[in-house]
């Protein structure tokens, strides 16, 4: 998979500077206009904004946040995703980069589903995410930093309706409420990762995905964001093989 990631971000920077030289050869000879430069910008921007979107997608506690770890966080020598047995992963963590932004962690908060606007909506307004640095010369700062993507609040049954996080038609929903009867959520909506990773340079985006199986509400979570994915990479358990939940 990496080297035909590599291949195709190969691929694409020679398209651009093949579309450049040609549009210096248009200006050259007289034959360009307003119209055809900002053809040209157009097609250019898209094919540098080209990214790459792969969900990896399993049932909590398949190993989705090792894998993670073990190919873009190798050289700290820990583990910086949150890894341990049970739910880890609370919300959708995406993994890319953007020069235009220093290494950080942006968090949405859940509270933002309550309004009539998708993720994506929300990317532009800085105004409404929590931002955290990332000190990537440090792996314990890391690790402290990755460890807020996982915080949890509970709130009352009408709140998490509000966020279309409760399905009272769910025969396993009770099990999601504590004794006091209140829901527990992620605090955050989607976490957006800026880390400088060669493959994330390119233009791959990984989205690390809340369980599944969970009882609770992260699946409507995950669900909504795997038709917006290039591909999906559907993790499973290896001493158990495929699951009837996983079907």
């Amino acid at each position: 998979m990496v080297q035909k990631f590599q291949e195709y971000s190969g691929w694409r920077s020679g398209v651009i500077a093949a579309l450049e030289r040609y549009r210096a050869r248009i200006e050259h000879a007289g034959l360009s206009d307003a119209a055809s430069d900002q053809r040209f910008a157009r097609v250019a921007a898209r094919l540098v904004d080209d990214k790459l979107t792969i969900a990896f997608v399993a049932e909590f506690s398949r190993g989705k946040s090792e894998l993670i770890n073990a190919i873009f966080f190798a050289d700290y020598g820990q583990r910086i995703l949150p890894t341990s047995a049970g739910r880890t992963t609370m919300c959708p963590t995406e993994l890319g980069y953007d020069e235009t932004f220093p290494p950080c962690i942006r968090l949405l908060p859940i509270e933002t589903r309550s309004e009539a606007q998708s993720t994506s909506d929300f990317k532009d307004q800085s105004n409404v995410w929590t931002v955290l640095p990332l000190d990537i010369a440090s792996g314990d700062g890391m690790l402290e930093a990755f460890k807020q993507v996982s915080l949890t609040k509970h709130v009352s049954i009408a709140d998490a309706k509000k966020y279309g996080l409760y399905d009272e038609t769910d025969p396993d929903i009770d099990l999601a409420l504590n004794e006091q009867g209140l829901v527990e959520i992620s605090q955050w909506r989607h976490a957006i990762v800026n880390f400088p990773h060669p493959l994330l340079k390119q233009g791959l985006i990984i989205i690390d995905t809340p369980g599944l199986n969970a009882i609770g509400t992260e699946p409507e979570l995950t669900l909504n964001l795997i038709p917006n994915a290039n591909a999906v990479l559907f993790i499973l358990a290896a001493d158990t093989g495929v699951t009837k939940s996983d079907v």
